[in-house]
């Protein structure tokens, strides 16, 4: 029984990974995938539940709640300056 949908989203993720090999070990993943048998995605989001719960237990909801608050508007800030468009640029630049 396989879920469609569920496949779907792995497909994408995996693609996602793929694009930057060396920010998601993509290598390694692959080794972890061929050793077990268990999809590449899923020792990814394994790993992100567990890099995610360890910050929240050292910091607490404020440090987990700081780095949304800066990570997000960072990367959109830097998406907008990759655009063409002038509008996105003065809404994400205006934030810092």
């Amino acid at each position: 029984m396989t879920n469609p949908q569920l496949e779907q989203a792995l497909t994408r993720t995996d693609e996602f990974l793929a694009k930057y090999p060396s920010l998601f070990q993509y290598e390694t993943l692959k080794v972890l995938e061929e050793k077990t048998g268990f999809n590449k995605v899923y020792f990814f989001v394994l790993f992100s539940i567990l890099t995610g719960t360890t910050i929240y237990f050292i910091g607490g909801a404020k440090l987990v709640t700081d780095l949304v608050s800066f990570i997000y508007p960072a990367y959109a800030s830097f998406k907008a300056i990759d655009s063409p468009d002038q509008n996105d640029d003065t809404q994400w630049l205006t934030y810092w």
